[in-house]
């Protein structure tokens, strides 16, 4: 595999972390945290990440 697709990974693999994290360690309340943006950010991280992944493969 070439290098971006290996960073893509990583990426997807540590922005699913830190969704499953913030996921299973937050406190349950109703008003917006750092939480929330830890676990918005890591499902973004992963969008990008498989996004990015997706391109290399297509474009090659």
């Amino acid at each position: 595999m070439s290098r971006p697709i290996l960073l893509a990974l990583a990426l997807v693999i540590c922005g699913a972390a830190v969704t499953l994290f913030a996921f299973l360690r937050a406190p349950q309340s109703r008003e917006f945290a750092g939480w929330d943006a830890a676990f918005m950010g890591g499902i973004g991280a992963v969008a990008l990440g498989f996004l990015t992944t997706l391109v290399e493969v297509v474009t090659g």
